[in-house]
């Protein structure tokens, strides 16, 4: 059973760390150490299987506000979180959005767009509509939850993640299955070309090798 790989992005103080811990505990905890990276694993139900995942929860250290090569090549999926209240927030979720869509992959990475503090929605300074906007304009899902006050909108957000994620994660796998049985195909012919190589010259040393003894006997 393949472990998925979710990585959680964003500027500082939006909530991923509570949001990813409601959805793995259905608690809530309003206070982290953002100053490094965690990783959470567990494992979840989903249908009638069994998935184990790891969840990285990045700290906010990148000025360009792109992921790095790093979690693009381990992660199968990204969530990126902003607080709808700060409109400096959604703009950095914005950029890493944009970020993940220009980073040239052969798999299109799953995202999903979080807008955390639902629950202080008479302070928002992010409308509704700029989240689905991104959604749309780069093919990612989109939710606002609030990580203080309810489970069950956070964890259909990540459920629906990681089943593409798992997806993701599949085509990744069969296409390296297709790709090292062609490489082991190739790898064949080409040694049975050199080998057949090889046998001719072998045959034209032994051949030389005899040619001296075989004008003596005459």
């Amino acid at each position: 059973m393949s472990t998925i790989r979710i990585a959680v992005l964003g500027d500082k103080n939006v909530g991923k760390s509570a949001v990813t811990v409601r959805f793995l505990t259905k608690r809530f905890i309003g206070e982290y150490n953002s100053d490094q990276d965690l990783i959470y694993r567990s494992r979840i139900r989903q249908e009638d299987t069994q998935s184990d995942i790891e969840i990285l929860d990045t700290c906010s250290r990148r000025e360009d506000h792109s992921p790095s090569e790093s979690h693009v090549q381990w992660a199968d999926g990204f969530i990126i979180v902003y607080d709808l209240c700060s409109k400096d927030t959604f703009e950095y979720a914005k950029r890493t959005v944009e970020s993940l869509h220009r980073m040239k992959s052969p798999f299109i990475l799953p995202t999903l767009l979080i807008g955390n503090k639902l629950d202080l929605t008479h302070r928002r300074t992010v409308d509704v509509t700029e989240g689905h906007e991104v959604a749309l304009e780069y093919g990612c899902q989109f939710y606002e939850v609030s990580a203080a006050e309810t489970f069950k909108p956070i964890n259909v957000a990540y459920q629906g993640l990681l089943r593409d994620a798992k997806v993701t994660q599949q085509q990744r796998s069969s296409i390296l299955r297709r790709r090292r049985s062609s490489l082991m195909t190739v790898s064949k012919k080409l040694g049975s070309i050199f080998g057949k190589k090889e046998n001719e010259n072998e045959k034209k040393r032994t051949l030389c090798d005899t040619l001296p003894d075989f004008a003596l006997s005459f």
